[in-house]
């Protein structure tokens, strides 16, 4: 369970923003004392406080915990779509609140595991909404444009896909077309909303192999949220954890396993995690 590989530097696009490179010494992203939540009114709903990790470039982090424990809310939070409720949160060492949508969208990309009905969009289509952040006002691919594009699809084995229109594809294709659009926006952080909660046994694990080799071979961070808590013992760098009572606890897969806090977000009467297996198991009845 423990991390398995390094991050490889990668070449990275032309910019004024600071090297956003494995090798740099920056935190992708960083938060210290934050609070996730919404607005109610004039009121503050706070659903998780003192979320403190600094990540570095390079690492795959997977985020599990319950249904209702705020995962989706904490990426929503990172990815600028609402505001912190309290702490400080920064992208390359910037607040997130100051960050234009425009500038955010050359840092970061989302794939949100909501259903999209994308039309009559071919797959090659739906993957250059990706590119759109980086093309003049009239929404022109360049060559370089083209070439993320073939480059993303490639990498995640969709290039034969490309003519197809996106809702002919089964759900893992479409999954991978639309990790395939994040890819093309040439981001250093990528983050995934349960990529694998519509599709098979195999397709999940495909996934996570996916995620893998952005980190390795492409030298992203990658953020994914979701339940596989198993593969993402086996896969990720650092585990994050958020409860059923909405702690937060982060850092290498075994220690945070071997910590409790697993446990405490999953365990029910009739079934718990148990640690040496990196598996949940049924409890035995009580006699």
């Amino acid at each position: 369970m423990s991390p398995k590989h390094e991050p490889r530097h990668t070449e990275q696009r032309q910019s004024a923003l600071p090297p956003i490179g494995p090798s740099a010494n920056l935190p992708v992203v960083e938060a210290s004392s934050l609070a996730i939540g919404w607005k109610q009114g004039r009121n503050l709903q706070i659903l998780t406080r003192n979320i403190n990790f600094q990540v570095a470039a390079g690492h795959l982090i997977a985020l599990v915990g319950p249904n209702g424990a705020g995962k989706s809310t904490l990426l929503r939070t990172i990815a600028g779509l609402q505001a912190p409720c309290g702490g400080s949160l920064s992208l390359l060492e910037r607040d997130i609140t100051l960050i234009s949508a425009e500038e955010r969208a050359s840092l970061l990309a989302c794939v949100f595991n909501e259903r999209i009905e994308a039309g009559y969009l071919t797959v090659w289509e739906f993957v250059a909404f990706g590119r759109y952040p980086y093309t003049n006002a009239h929404n022109r691919l360049t060559d370089e444009d083209r070439r993320h594009i073939a480059t993303a699809l490639a990498l995640v084995g969709m290039e034969r896909f490309a003519a197809r229109t996106f809702s002919s594809l089964s759900d893992g294709e479409k999954q991978k077309v639309q990790i395939a659009r994040a890819v093309a926006q040439n981001t250093p952080l990528l983050m995934f909303d349960e990529p694998t909660v519509f599709l098979d046994a195999p397709s999940r694990i495909e996934i996570f192999k996916l995620a893998e080799r952005l980190v390795q071979e492409e030298g992203k961070t990658v953020l994914l949220c979701t339940h596989e808590v198993d593969l993402a013992l086996k896969t990720a760098d650092e585990l994050w954890v958020i409860d059923r009572e909405h702690r937060f606890s982060a850092g290498a897969p075994f220690v945070v396993a071997r910590s409790g806090a697993i446990g405490r977000a999953f365990d029910l009467p009739t079934v718990a995690f148990d640690v040496i297996s990196g598996t949940f198991r049924a409890r035995e009845p009580q006699r």
